[in-house]
């Protein structure tokens, strides 16, 4: 899972933040490494250079949509990994073509190929259950040449329930994976551990986002610090 985390206090009066984008291993919950940014915007050029210096081949690659760019996807295959993207309206065309193609599927889902993966989560009054819908009709897709490799994409429907109150949201991706909607969404889930199991306890027992060090690399030398001190807890047993 890559996905960046700004220090919100180490910025200048006429300087940004620090953003640090880090690559997360799920399974090992381990922090691989790290590549810093002058803003949010610039992850696009720090995404791949980050890439450059893990090694990949066999591991699937999570990203948010910022990261949704074929030049992204064609690095990620390059180093010999899949990739499962987030779509959401940075890219506006292939976005709308997922949302129109699973309107379609869901007045006929027996006329589309496709695969369904459900879990169900019960926790403190919260009632939450997800299916991940998956498909390989790319023809459906606005230019899919464009994103190397492309074999499948997916829609999430996550429908929560909390005090009777029912809400239901769709989220699209697309993988170079086949349209198997388990390995999907156990890929999909599998992301937010770089949300809840680096980027909160860097918060929360390393204290980040109250950092002030200002002084030329020294919020950069800290942050890649506490990483590595988060590394080293989570392997002593």
């Amino acid at each position: 899972a890559i996905d960046g985390k700004t220090s919100r206090r180490s910025g200048k009066v006429d300087a940004t933040p620090l953003h640090l984008v880090s690559a997360f291993a799920a399974d090992a919950r381990l922090v691989l490494g790290q590549h810093s940014t002058e803003a949010k915007s610039n992850e696009k050029t720090a995404i791949p250079q980050l890439l450059e210096v893990l090694a990949l081949q066999g591991c699937i690659v999570t990203l948010d949509a910022m990261g949704t760019q074929a030049s992204i996807a064609q690095a990620i295959r390059q180093r010999g990994a899949d990739y499962v993207l987030a779509v959401k309206d940075n890219q506006p065309t292939l976005a709308e073509a997922i949302r129109d193609f699973f309107a379609c599927y869901q007045a006929s889902p027996d006329k589309t190929p496709h695969t369904v993966f459900e879990t169900v989560e019960k926790d403190h009054g919260r009632l939450e259950i997800r299916r991940c819908h998956a498909f390989d009709a790319l023809q459906c897709l606005p230019r899919p040449e464009q994103w190397q490799d492309l074999k499948s994409f997916a829609v999430i429907e996550s429908t929560r329930q909390v005090k009777g109150l029912q809400t239901t949201e769709y989220r699209c991706y697309i993988s170079s994976l086949p349209a198997d909607a388990q390995r999907l969404a156990q890929a999909i889930r599998a992301h937010w551990s770089v949300e809840n199991q680096l980027h909160w306890c860097m918060d929360v027992a390393f204290a980040d986002d109250q950092m002030r060090a200002r002084t030329q690399y020294a919020a950069h030398n800290l942050a890649v610090l506490k990483q590595l001190v988060l590394n080293l807890f989570r392997l002593d047993p």
